[in-house]
């Protein structure tokens, strides 16, 4: 045997040797590609996974959590339960309480219980409004769309008889002088982000002179590019002006808020006042003294900041109030779920011991995006979360619900799988890892049963066999875009737009600018493919799809949405939105997959105030669409 044979037998021995350690433990060792080729896991990668999983020895003690329906026969509920309540009974195959539970067995082994009813709650048929909430600014805003304008949004929609508003995250950014753009890479999805918060609304406003700020912030409107930094300069001013009025002043139902959500907001507001502190949101960068949240040096430090950390807690509190109101008028607000957190943001920080930072969160190559997708998000270790009985899933959950009549998952196979890209590699170089996805779906019911909601599972791109399935069996809604999937497709479960925030808009498609901006920007995309759909839309509009796309008028545009949205609004799905940038005519994406610097992603108003937009003729004509058949 020669010296290369030898070292391809080792090396197949030792990939065998990680497979059958791994696979037991959720880590695939390939996957099938959209277009339906295999693709082996690099053996690498699957090394990089071995040496950083948990070791065996560390999960003795504890099995696998339970799922059970309430009030039926489970075979291995038996032994003392100790309820959600604290209560303890002895149990004999049934408990009738949901919620979470502790089980001990006979042997001795805790089990986590999860008490959750069989399917989730499903809306009526109907429509909505899908806009980008940062984009969508009225008269009143500061550069940027608030609570307040979301408000004034759900009282249009529901006036116009829609059931739903569908919002871009509202999740927690780090409080720096440049803030983070992408809403879906958040600091915490446990907070709000306070960019949204209208400083006017705020409890004690009315005692404080905000106009010099006002003026500024509504002269920010003027500019089609989000300036994030001078908001975000406004608003906390602001902010730090009306709470120098009201800090020492009584306030039962701040209080009590603060109370309720304990020690996962009091770890939000010390990381916030130590990124101040320190000018950097990455706690891997700090001194070592504050690296983890219960260590004594963080103890020291929230002492010596005491006020500033009750300002993050207060301010907390306002952007909940607002968007308490906000989501009361009417429509369900559906609140989209961002699939993870920086690596060094607050949810990091106090995760840090279930997460692997060794790897990032993404998507591997496929027709749509032939360079994969990496969105440097550290995943959760499958084996971790377990072990903590899924706190950050239970606590994420239902913070999202708190207020809002639906919950949009992005990427909903993160209940099934994530891909993980090593950080050190490219987007080919990935793993699928699975995760306990029955616990998790059963913890989505129970939660979405206690806030009487409903649940949309974005599930397009790279699905696994039996998901749409399990979606469709528990009352979960999908997610399908028409410039992905056609219109005839969309499932009857399911919500049906015309493309999402990562896609091209009508105008955009019709008129060639997106074809215009990827190439500017060096993108790669099925040429033939975006032709293809192009024309077919122009066809369906009656425009001669042969002439000069820059002869386009905004007639044309207008004839290609109608013609559109009354596909779209005949769909099979129960749920129809419409996409408040195709009522603007709006060419451009929202964000363009894969750049950071090269398009300026998530910082692109609406062209007008959305007031404006929302009771336009466009937009008069496809409500009416809507109703015809919704």
């Amino acid at each position: 045997m020669s010296a290369l044979t030898q070292m391809y037998a080792a090396i197949g021995a030792d990939r065998e040797k990680l497979i059958s350690k791994l696979a037991p433990l959720g880590v695939s060792f390939g996957y099938q590609s959209t277009a339906g080729h295999w693709v082996d896991t690099p053996t690498e990668t699957l090394q990089l996974v071995s040496d950083s999983f948990p070791e065996p020895s560390s999960l003795a003690g504890t099995g696998e959590p339970i799922v059970c329906t309430p009030g039926s026969w489970h075979p291995e509920l038996f032994g003392t339960l100790i309820l959600e309540d604290g209560f303890n009974v002895q149990v004999h195959g049934v408990v009738d309480v949901p919620g979470y539970h502790i089980l001990y067995t006979r042997e001795g082994v805790r089990r986590f219980v999860i008490a959750a009813p069989e399917r989730l709650k499903v809306p009526e048929r109907g429509w909505g409004w899908q806009i980008q909430l940062y984009a969508t600014r009225t008269r009143r805003s500061w550069g940027i769309g608030d609570f307040r304008d979301l408000g004034l949004i759900c009282r249009i929609a529901a006036a116009q008889g829609a059931s739903c508003v569908q919002v871009s995250p509202v999740h927690a950014i780090a409080p720096l002088s440049s803030p983070q753009p992408s809403p879906y890479s958040p600091a915490s999805r446990l907070f709000l982000n306070l960019l949204h918060v209208a400083p006017g609304r705020a409890f004690g406003a009315e005692r404080v002179n905000l106009s010099d700020l006002d003026a500024r912030g509504r002269a920010l409107n003027n500019e089609r590019l989000i300036d994030r930094d001078a908001i975000w300069a406004l608003k906390i001013e602001a902010l730090e002006r009306i709470f120098e009025q009201v800090k020492d002043e009584p306030n039962v139902e701040f209080e009590a808020w603060r109370d309720q959500h304990g020690l996962q907001l009091q770890r939000f507001a010390i990381w916030s006042t130590i990124v101040e502190t320190q000018q950097d949101s990455d706690w891997h960068k700090w001194p070592e003294q504050l690296h983890r949240p219960d260590s004594p040096g963080v103890a020291q430090f929230a002492r010596e900041h005491a006020e500033r950390i009750r300002f993050h807690v207060w301010a907390q509190w306002v952007a909940s109030v607002q968007y308490q109101e906000a989501c009361s008028y009417g429509v369900d607000v559906i609140a989209d779920l961002a699939v993870g957190f920086d690596a060094g943001s607050a949810d990091a920080w106090a995760f840090q011991d279930l997460l692997n930072f060794n790897f990032e969160i993404g998507a591997p190559p496929d027709s749509h995006n032939t360079e994969g997708q990496r969105w440097g998000l550290p995943p959760f270790n499958p084996q971790s979360v377990v072990q903590a009985d899924f706190a950050p899933f239970i606590e994420m959950v239902h913070s999202a619900l708190a207020y809002a009549g639906s919950l949009r998952m992005d990427h909903v196979m993160q209940l099934w799988r994530l891909y993980w890209v090593p950080v050190a590699g490219g987007a080919a170089d990935g793993v699928y890892v699975y995760y306990a996805v029955d616990a998790y779906l059963a913890i989505l019911r129970l939660e979405a049963m206690r806030a009487d909601a409903w649940i949309v599972g974005e599930d397009m791109g790279t699905v696994a066999a039996g998901v749409r399935e399990t979606m469709a069996d528990i009352g979960m809604l999908g997610n399908r875009s028409g410039m992905r999937t056609p219109i005839d497709d969309f499932p009857t479960l399911g919500v049906g737009t015309s493309s999402t925030h990562d896609q091209v808009s009508v105008a955009g498609l019709l008129t060639g600018s997106d074809v215009a901006d990827l190439k500017r920007i060096g993108k790669n995309a099925d040429w033939a493919q975006i032709e293809r759909t192009r024309r077919s839309l122009a066809e369906l509009a009656h425009i001669d799809p042969d002439r000069d796309r820059a002869s386009m008028t905004s007639e044309d545009i207008k004839a290609a949405v109608i013609a559109r949205y009354r596909m779209l609004s005949n769909a099979d799905s129960i749920v129809i939105v419409v996409n408040i940038d195709d009522a603007a005519m709006v060419a451009e994406r929202p964000n363009m997959p894969g750049t950071v610097d090269a398009y300026p992603n998530w910082r692109i108003a609406l062209p007008g105030f959305v007031d404006d937009i929302m009771t336009s003729q466009l937009a008069r004509d496809l409500v009416h669409l809507m109703h015809e058949s919704r």
